[in-house]
């Protein structure tokens, strides 16, 4: 199934990655920013005016972000931890996070939001060659109807041009591990050398995969279960305009 390319935003501010990132958990969690500080043991305002008054001046700490990646079971992206300038490792406290009387037991209801999923990056080469300059794409784009739920879903763009002129390099993929991949499936495989690739899945055996990188497929190469990583199946193809 084809896609028109979706609108990506450019330069977005830090506060913008970080309100991306809570309404990536809300939406995949389907809770309310009242529910989210809530499992994160945060004042709800600390979620709501992020959410509710995206112009509020307010930006959270590190130490707040953590609380939020405990409570929701959604580690920090990296994208998210170099936006506001700080380690992994950061232990900051702050007095912003104290929850104002007037703000006490607030449930706003949350407007409708687009379903997203992960936006990961991928290479063709082996982690060794792969450039430290190169963007990581820790980000998020919308969701299809069929993935929306989808806590396993994933997008990705296109390692190479395997495919020649059915899937151009570059071209954005939507993939699922919901369910285990079977013969004619595409599929897209990271081995433990991190190097991703697209194939067509055309058997499994008993030591692993035999795969077609050709249209029409053919079977022109083989994968070991151990060289095998991560595997999922491609559920929708974007097409680069």
């Amino acid at each position: 199934m084809a896609l028109s390319a979706p609108e990506m935003k450019k330069s977005p501010t830090p506060k913008e990655i970080v309100i991306e990132w809570i309404d990536h958990i809300l939406d995949r969690k389907k809770w309310t920013g009242t529910d989210l500080a809530r499992h994160s043991e945060i004042a709800p305002s600390t979620i709501l005016r992020l959410i509710n008054n995206p112009k509020h001046p307010f930006i959270p700490t590190l130490s707040t972000l953590q609380k939020i990646a405990k409570g929701s079971g959604y580690p920090i992206p990296k994208r998210v931890m170099a936006a506001l300038g700080g380690p992994e490792d950061a232990d900051v406290s702050t007095d912003d996070d104290r929850e104002p009387s007037t703000l006490r037991r607030v449930n706003l209801r949350m407007p409708q939001r687009q379903p997203t999923v992960e936006l990961r990056h991928v290479s063709s080469l082996p982690a060794a060659l792969q450039s430290a300059a190169s963007p990581r794409r820790e980000g998020y784009v919308p969701a299809p109807a069929q993935l929306e739920g989808d806590e396993t879903a994933f997008a990705f763009h296109m390692p190479d041009n395997s495919f020649g002129m059915w899937f151009k390099s570059g071209g954005l993929m939507y993939a699922s591990k919901r369910r285990d991949p079977v013969p004619g499936d595409m599929v897209v495989i990271t081995d433990k050398n991190e190097k991703t690739r697209v194939r067509l899945l055309m058997d499994i055996t008993e030591k692993g995969l035999k795969l077609s990188k050709s249209m029409p497929e053919k079977e022109d190469e083989t994968m070991d279960f151990e060289e095998v990583k991560e595997i999922a199946i491609v559920v929708v193809t974007v097409r680069p305009i």
